[in-house]
């Protein structure tokens, strides 16, 4: 499980005798494993109960390794390997302390006593001292602080502190008095001070740490290092006698001393790894850089070995564009924080693009608490048009790569100031095979058009699965102009241990068996009930004792039970009617999540669909039984919301008893949470005190980081319903969900499971195992850095070079192409043909010395392009608008015929019904303004069946504008889920709202922002003065976006404190409605604002 630097570490530590250091990664991976399976599997022993013989054998084993490594280090705390001995020892430390965590055993105090220390703080600092502080963060967590002793609690807490990178608590805690340490007879008063003056000690570090000078009143002066050196002197002393002899005996504090020369060796290693030591980058200002240092090292005070090579490098001048693959939980964050500092202190406004609207929030939501100082933009409008845009970017405005193309469409100037583009989860780009959406496009499209409009910017590009990092820093070098830097490190702070589910050989030839019998004795279709109900089986876990399972040696991998009962397996049918064994993966996960959660083991369960989403958490939740966690406030009110929202508490996906009383035992996360349900989920499951378990959809792999000590991935293949058959989980996508097990400052070891979708056996005896094992080799024998990076564009152009009909996203493609001013129509081709010249398809076929694949590619484009029957000689207003917004021009053109003359008095309400009445006559659009997905997702096979764009739009047409008319009225999703004739009975969770709510209506609302746009577009267009549009108009995009049908609703939610849901606001606005004045003619937004404010302070 570990890579391969740690690996090389480990072989350094000090050689003792018996001690095969070449083994001892593989043995420490082994002993893991076995405590992890075993703590699945023995839930019932309790604290009077011996562990199993080879459990007590395991654990004895290595606490000798663990005491002699820790003894060397704290001895000779300068040799050149203590870096190798401290991890060595922690880690052996940590593997014995599992066992403590096996069945229903207690937690016991943590105690510093005269004699010694407990292992879980020599463990804790030893990490620290081999530079690991996420191993040093989850051994802080097992110190348990029992005690009277006010000093022992407090030293305790401040070391545990200090492991995870908390200072300011450290600093800000009361220094016990002289009246706490000075009691008892006079051996305890020398020992409690020793422990106060460690106290003390630890508080300088802290400073130091931050950057601070120390104001305290004590004996030592200089650093904390100083200080724990001095105490170390005091615990040895040589006692008078009255012999003259030589050798002198010894007062001896051991205990103290002991902990003195493993925190001066921890200071040393820290103050290498402090963020407040880097230097200023080149033309920064050095006082700045200092206050800006000491705020980010309030929450992330050290620097990983690999941040402070990137660093080295040059990653924070100003002018370095940089792609960083770095493996899962490897600290990317850290390393964008800093240089996001460096374009603010510079005075520059930064873009951070995240693949979905979740790690919108998570990133927004880090990134305000590392820059208070800074306004932080989270931007979840998705596609929706930027009618609502001021004329700034926030300091940092966090969106999806969507959202920047819509804004850079609609709103090019905004991005004139940025000085730095950050993309996270930059394998985004990389198109998918059978994949509908325009995602990667999109993606490529934000990215290229981004560096036309900010030349001078740099760009950021982040991720785990990226292969080709050099090939991707070479683009961007050639995209800016400037050097850009490939930084691909395999070091990551945190590890896992990984296997699959198999079954024993004869079990399942049993079973196989049965199945035959039965087939021959009866004419069913399907297997009896009574037979399904005897396919049980014992699952076993078999995992690699290798980081990746590249060897197919028997003695690299370790068989383990999984559970105490068994699992039951499924069956499916032959052509020929005969009856084999499928998997049941996720009835099979949810058993074993079932497990791991019932052992407060932090597990996330992967599924391939919604639906299976939803029923592996109701099957968990079943198996759990009813929770007692109790909601927060802020939980609370985000319950309270999401039940407002939907209409009734039983259309939500976890079950709570008034007041805050959650039952459910168990959450999902999938796509079609509403945005209250999603934090609600999310916060119930990092809650130490929280739900165990999460079954999530693929979307969570992308970025987010939860607290997962297991990772269960519930089948390697999904369902393709375009080939109508199973298709196997690329190896990027099942290694980035195999990467949310463990954590940084969470959960340093994982331990991921993959259920495979065939009934894998195992022959134990001979060493044989299904065929199928060797195809899941074959992707976890790889990196996380396994994806080479194409360009979705690629594809496109050659389809339209090898004259095949051009697919919609080739037609979306050529329409989003941008286009010129100029009135010959030879140059109008221009700034499409430099895009696509800089694209990293034609960067790659420059490299290859392939000039002929670029010209023959952008020619066939801008030939193809040329023959749609709208292209014009000389383009106008609607041709520019077309290009930008990726729609046809005829369209527009349409569109905005009508607009030419508007009414400056007509309301949201108005504007709405007008464009609903265009639709509805024009409903053969719908399948081209909309995405085919979304509306297959919404209207299911009816829909699919359809033929043509006449009759598929006019089959939604009609629910669509009349579903938009109740969200906008402030209708519950139970109310617009049963305007969409579902039966009463069938409400269920509001599937159809949900799919309309979250994917169709952002959708909806882009189409609704176009006359906006358009009316803008022809007032450029006849040259007259800029001026602003009729705020109803303006802001119609938005409020079918939010769900208002006036512009006062909008105004209101952005006065009420918190900002609150849709429904909590047209509420308030019944209350205010009476006390509000009637616009005045040409209204703008200020002018509302006042209006609305004025009537919400007189009914207060």
């Amino acid at each position: 499980m570990f890579d391969a630097d740690t690996v090389s570490l480990i072989k350094q530590a000090p050689a003792l005798p018996g001690l095969d250091l070449q083994n001892l990664p593989r043995r420490l991976t082994d002993a893991y494993a076995t405590l992890v399976s075993a703590r699945i599997r023995l839930r019932t022993v309790v604290d009077d109960q011996p562990l199993p013989d080879d459990i007590q054998k395991l654990v004895r084993d290595t606490n000798r390794l663990a005491f002699s490594q820790e003894a060397l280090v704290s001895a000779l705390g300068d040799r050149e390997n203590r870096a190798a001995a401290a991890f060595v020892g922690g880690a052996a430390h940590h593997v014995a302390l599992l066992a403590n965590k096996i069945g229903q055993r207690s937690p016991r105090p943590s105690r510093l006593l005269l004699e010694s220390i407990p292992p879980e703080v020599s463990a804790t600092l030893l990490f620290l001292i081999a530079e690991s502080s996420a191993d040093a963060g989850e051994m802080a967590k097992a110190i348990v602080v029992d005690t009277d002793d006010v000093v022992e609690a407090a030293l305790l807490d401040a070391i545990a502190q200090l492991a995870n990178g908390r200072l300011e608590p450290i600093l800000s805690a009361e220094l016990p008095v002289a009246g706490q340490i000075l009691f008892g007879n006079q051996q305890e008063q020398a020992v409690r001070a020793l422990y106060f003056m460690l106290l003390q000690g630890v508080r300088h570090l802290a400073e130091e740490l931050l950057g601070r000078t120390s104001d305290d009143l004590v004996p030592v002066k200089g650093s904390g290092r100083q200080f724990f050196k001095h105490v170390k002197s005091l615990c040895v002393e040589p006692l008078s006698s009255a012999d003259d002899g030589d050798d002198l005996p010894f007062s001896v504090y051991p205990g103290p001393r002991h902990l003195a020369s493993l925190l001066s060796s921890a200071a040393r290693d820290l103050a290498a790894s402090s963020l407040v030591e880097i230097p200023p980058p080149t033309g920064l200002d050095g006082g700045d850089w200092i206050e800006l240092k000491k705020t980010i090292a309030t929450r992330r005070p050290y620097l990983w070995r690999n941040h402070r090579q990137a660093i080295k490098a040059g990653y924070l001048t100003p002018g370095v564009s940089v792609a960083v693959s770095f493996p899962t939980g490897a600290g990317k964050s850290t390393l964008a924080e800093l240089k996001i500092a460096t374009a603010l202190l510079r005075n520059k406004k930064v873009v951070f693009l995240v693949p979905t609207l979740a790690l919108v929030d998570q990133t927004a939501n880090s990134l305000r608490e590392t820059f208070p100082a800074a306004d932080v933009l989270r931007d979840t409008g998705d596609v929706v048009l930027s009618d609502d845009v001021n004329d700034r970017l926030s300091a940092i405005s966090v969106m999806t790569p969507e959202r920047c193309l819509a804004m850079i469409s609609f709103a090019p100037n905004l991005f004139g100031g940025v000085g730095l583009l950050v993309f996270d989860e930059c394998h985004l780009l990389h198109p998918r095979s059978n994949d509908s959406s325009r995602r990667a496009i999109d993606a490529m499209l934000a990215i290229l058009n981004f560096v036309n409009l900010a030349p001078d910017a740099d760009l950021l590009f982040l991720s785990a699965m990226m292969m080709n990092t050099g090939e991707m820093a070479d683009w961007i070098g050639e995209l800016t102009d400037r050097p850009a830097l490939p930084l691909t490190l395999t070091w990551k702070p945190t590890r896992q241990v990984r296997g699959c589910v198999v079954y024993g050989d004869e079990e399942i030839a049993s079973l196989n068996r049965l199945l035959r019998e039965t087939r021959a004795r009866v004419n069913n279709v399907n297997p009896p009930v009574a037979l399904t109900r005897q396919l049980t089986v014992n699952p076993f876990g078999f995992f690699c004792l290798h980081q990746t399972w590249q060897s197919k040696s028997r003695s690299d991998y370790a068989l383990l039970p999984l559970l105490e009962g068994t699992v039951t397996l499924a069956t499916g049918t032959f052509k020929n009617k005969d009856w084999y064994l499928t998997p049941n993966g996720n009835r099979v996960a949810a058993a074993i999540a079932e497990a791991t959660a019932r052992q407060g083991l932090k597990t996330l369960v992967f599924t391939q669909t919604v639906t299976l989403a939803n029923s592996a958490m109701e099957n968990i939740s079943e198996g759990l039984g009813e929770g007692a966690c109790v909601l927060t406030d802020a939980e609370s009110d985000l319950y309270r919301t999401a039940v407002d929202e939907l209409g009734d508490a039983s259309c939500l996906y976890i079950r709570v008893a008034e007041p805050n009383l959650l039952l459910s035992s168990s959450v999902c996360h999938h796509g079609l949470l509403l945005p209250s349900e999603r934090h609600l989920h999310e916060s119930l499951f990092k809650r130490r005190d929280g739900v165990n378990a999460m079954v999530a959809t693929s979307t969570l792999a992308q970025g987010m980081n939860l607290p997962s000590e297991v990772v269960i991935i519930g089948g390697d293949s999904r369902f393709d319903p375009g080939a109508e058959k199973m298709e196997r989980l690329e190896a990027h996508e099942l290694l980035n969900a195999a990467g949310r097990a463990g954590r940084a400052g969470e959960a340093s070891h994982g331990f991921v499971l993959v259920v495979p979708s065939k009934v894998v056996d195992f022959d134990n005896k001979k060493s044989t195992i299904h065929g199928h094992w060797t195809d899941l080799q074959a992707i976890f024998s790889q990196s996380d850095q396994c994806l080479t990076i194409d360009d979705p564009m690629t594809a496109l152009l050659d389809d339209l070079h090898n004259n095949i009909e051009a697919s919609p996203m080739a037609k979306y493609l050529l329409r989003r192409l941008p286009v010129n001013s100029s009135v010959a129509s030879t140059e109008n081709d221009e700034p499409a043909r430099a895009m696509l010249a800089r694209s990293l398809a034609a960067f790659r076929a420059r490299q290859a010395g392939n000039a002929e694949w670029i010209k023959s590619r952008i020619d066939a484009a801008m030939y193809r392009r040329s023959l749609d029957p709208d292209t014009p000689m000389v383009l106008t207003w609607a041709d520019r608008l077309a290009a930008s917004a990726g729609i046809p021009v005829a369209i527009v053109r349409e569109l905005g015929a009508p607009l030419q003359h508007i009414d400056p008095s007509a309301s949201v309400s108005d504007w709405f019904e007008w464009l609903a009445n265009w639709l509805t006559q024009r409903s053969h659009l719908i399948p081209t303004l909309v995405r085919q997905e979304s509306l297959e997702g919404m209207f299911g096979t009816e829909y699919k069946k359809l033929h043509d764009d006449q009759a598929k739009g006019a089959h939604v047409v009609g629910p669509i504008c009349a579903l938009l008319r109740r969200w906008m009225a402030g209708d519950s999703l139970m109310e617009i889920e049963q305007a969409f004739d579902t039966a009463k009975g069938k409400i269920g969770k509001c599937k159809n709202a949900r799919e309309f709510v979250v994917r169709l209506l952002p959708e909806i609302a882009y189409v609704f922002g176009l006359p906006a746009q358009i009316v803008r577009a022809i007032a450029l267009e006849r040259g007259d003065s800029p001026q602003r549009l009729p705020l109803a108009l303006e802001l119609l995009g938005t409020c079918v976006r939010q769900g208002f049908d006036s512009v006062d609703k909008y105004v209101l939610r952005g006065l009420l404190l918190g900002k609150p849901a849709r429904r909590a606001v047209h509420r308030k606005y019944i209350v205010i409605e009476p006390l509000l004045m009637s616009p005045e003619a040409g209204e703008h937004f200020a002018g509302a604002h006042r209006r609305v404010r004025t009537a919400v302070e007189m009914s207060a």
